[in-house]
């Protein structure tokens, strides 16, 4: 294996585990409250966490294959990191919005 990506490998497992872990109690926690009636920010919320949970499994998936191109690995490791962000900002603006809804609700 190349040592460039063992570099990598290790810090990015571990913030993924990390963040996947915080979403997924995040959302256990935001699914069982008790809600009156649904609203449209509801779905936003859903939506941003669901897409979050996908594209941390999907980066954590990456991380740890072992059959990447041995020719463009700083290709396959950047999109990896892109995903890894994008899966990072799609549970932020997820949890933006439920905390802006428990505000304005209250």
């Amino acid at each position: 294996m190349d040592e460039n990506i063992q570099n990598y490998r290790q810090p990015m497992v571990t913030s993924i585990g990390i963040i996947l872990g915080f979403v997924l109690g995040f959302t256990g926690k935001w699914a069982t409250e008790p809600v009156s009636k649904t609203q449209t920010s509801d779905y936003l919320v859903s939506t941003g966490l669901f897409l979050s949970v996908i594209f941390l499994i999907i980066s954590l998936y990456r991380i740890l294959n072992n059959n990447y191109p041995k020719n463009n690995t700083a290709g396959y490791y950047r999109k990896t990191l892109k995903l890894f962000i994008s899966g990072v900002c799609f549970a932020f603006v997820g949890i933006i919005i439920s905390i802006f809804q428990i505000i304005l609700n209250h």
